[in-house]
């Protein structure tokens, strides 16, 4: 009779156990030297070898010959246990049999002697599912056992294990196997079974299995039922999985900002019937590790394509864009209906930083505006940026000559005092630190932020402070609003150590036309706009 390869391929003797030997060398010790616990408790993920070593345990304990703590595995025992032909080793799923009733039966049967072998081994998989009440129908016998009882019991999730019975056993903690021991035993199952395997093929298995070596052992004998020499393109294409430029590709196209180029990619994975889901989480393992090798300056670069991918991203960007695939992800994993409308919504939110309105995207958005302005060379007049304290100002750069096409008047005011203009008997001179302040009301009130990027700050000499917008609305929504007016003096007083009433601050848009005093403040705004970099 057929058998699945990791039945056929289970280890034997805790020596066959690979990457547990934080836990192997004790259990072997406690069998060499008969101090064996009452009750064990094996912990971890799934396919790390719980269950295994139950088994192995069961058959060291009975042993008529164990080889330093190791079962011999050709005695009377070791034969029963493994053909399952004794009724002194008993496993039981919890997962089927969690009621309080499956455990009083399993405790009345306790009383007995063992029929053949010297111990009675109670093995309870995933224990966790048993019920409160089945928990304490099994406490006392848990803690008190007649010495020839051993009870093992194995879960994957340890924090639903009541603390009552954490304390009655020996417990270990189970780690995931590092995928060079998953390809190391794939390589021994495949000389054994006669199987043809690339090493990038193995390579993949053990990062797809994530440290199970029954999923691991799955998969081999998936890729292995076409009787080929496995390639890592066959495992690939099998397992749905993506090569390394696939993901590299989706990298790029966030990047540059192509959404159209990152949507027809998951449209790709999506009418292939492929998971979504599996190519999402190889994407942000992809850009965790582009991550690791940005922050640590290439030292721990696994391959090529990370190396570029690291190139494409500043760390801060590569953490949010983790953080907002990772959210997807769980949503994905939530709803599967709905993957590829999640996985288009953080390509979306990924690529494309201004569709999203977070304290994260308006801070990112300031940055990028900020290094745009510092790149621009002042050309028409002189005003001071400077992150320091307004005593410490000074100017700079000086004016270069204006062209001719810039009014007679404007020319003059420019040159004589070089970020002033005057109207209507007021002198308006450009705010400075600027984006600070912007940055600051973001904290307060992120609605306000997208119009204040653009406006155009003026202090003007009869004590106000004057925002000029690109249009209407922005205008509207700063200067009808009282609230939002007290958060910019709020902002204004923090920085520049200036205080103004919300009276005093005025909203208007950049062109009114119908003032001619408006005409030296408009020349000095298409100043400023000549040279972003300067007014802030």
């Amino acid at each position: 009779m057929y058998q699945a390869l990791y039945r056929k391929w289970r280890p034997a003797t805790f020596d066959d156990v690979y990457g547990q030997e934080h836990i192997t060398s004790i259990l072997q010790s406690e069998v060499s030297s008969e101090k064996i616990s009452h009750a064990y408790l094996f912990c971890g993920p799934r396919g790390t070898g719980k269950t295994t070593c139950a088994k192995i345990i069961a058959k060291a304990v009975n042993c008529s010959n164990p080889k330093n703590g190791n079962p011999c595995g050709v005695c009377a025992s070791c034969r029963a246990i493994d053909g399952g032909l004794t009724t002194d080793v008993l496993e039981m799923d919890a997962a089927s049999n969690n009621g309080v009733d499956n455990i009083r039966e399993l405790r009345d049967g306790v009383i007995y002697t063992p029929a053949d072998l010297k111990y009675r081994v109670y093995i309870i998989d995933e224990v966790h599912m048993l019920s409160i009440s089945a928990f304490n129908a099994l406490l006392k016998t848990l803690e008190e056992p007649p010495k020839y009882v051993i009870f093992i019991l194995a879960t994957t999730e340890l924090h639903k294990i009541p603390a009552t019975v954490l304390s009655r056993c020996q417990r270990f903690d189970f780690r995931r196997v590092a995928p060079g021991a998953l390809v190391d035993r794939m390589k021994k199952v495949c000389a054994g079974e006669g199987i043809e395997a690339d090493d990038d093929a193995l390579a993949l298995m053990a990062r797809l299995a994530q440290g199970s070596f029954r999923d691991a052992l799955n998969m081999l004998e998936f890729c292995a039922g076409s009787g080929k020499t496995i390639t890592a393109d066959d495992a690939a294409r099998l397992l749905g999985s993506s090569p390394s430029q696939t993901l590299l590709d989706m990298s790029e196209a966030i990047a540059s900002g192509d959404v159209s180029r990152a949507l027809d990619m998951v449209n790709d994975i999506y009418v292939s019937s492929r998971d979504i889901t599996v190519f999402w989480r190889e994407l942000i393992s992809f850009l965790k590790d582009a991550l690791v090798a940005s922050v640590t300056r290439g030292k721990n670069v696994a391959s090529q394509e990370i190396s570029a991918a690291a190139e494409l991203f500043a760390p801060s960007r590569l953490v949010d864009i983790i953080e907002k695939m990772t959210a997807a992800e769980s949503d994905m994993t939530r709803t599967p209906s709905s993957a590829k409308l999640y996985a288009d919504l953080a390509v979306i939110k990924t690529a494309v930083p201004s569709v999203r309105t977070d304290d994260a995207a308006i801070s990112e958005r300031i940055s990028q505006l900020e290094n745009e302005m510092k790149k621009l060379t002042s050309s028409k007049v002189n005003v001071i940026y400077r992150s320091g304290s307004e005593d410490n100002a000074a100017p700079t750069e000086k004016a270069e000559p204006k062209k001719e096409e810039i009014k007679a008047s404007a020319k003059t005011s420019a040159s004589d005092k070089k970020s002033e203009a005057t109207a209507g008997g007021v002198t308006f001179k450009a705010i400075r630190r600027w984006a600070d302040i912007v940055r600051l009301v973001s904290k307060s009130d992120a609605s306000l932020s997208p119009s204040l990027f653009r406006a155009k700050a003026l202090e003007g000499s009869d004590g106000r402070l004057y925002l000029y917008f690109e249009n209407q609305f922005s205008a509207n929504l700063v200067g009808g609003s009282t609230s939002s007016k007290k958060v910019i003096a709020n902002a204004v007083s923090d920085i520049l150590q200036k205080s103004y009433s919300e009276d005093e601050i005025i909203a208007d848009i950049e062109k009114n036309a119908s003032a001619a005093a408006r005409e030296p403040i408009d020349e000095l705004i298409e100043i400023i706009n000549s040279d972003k970099g300067d007014t802030i």
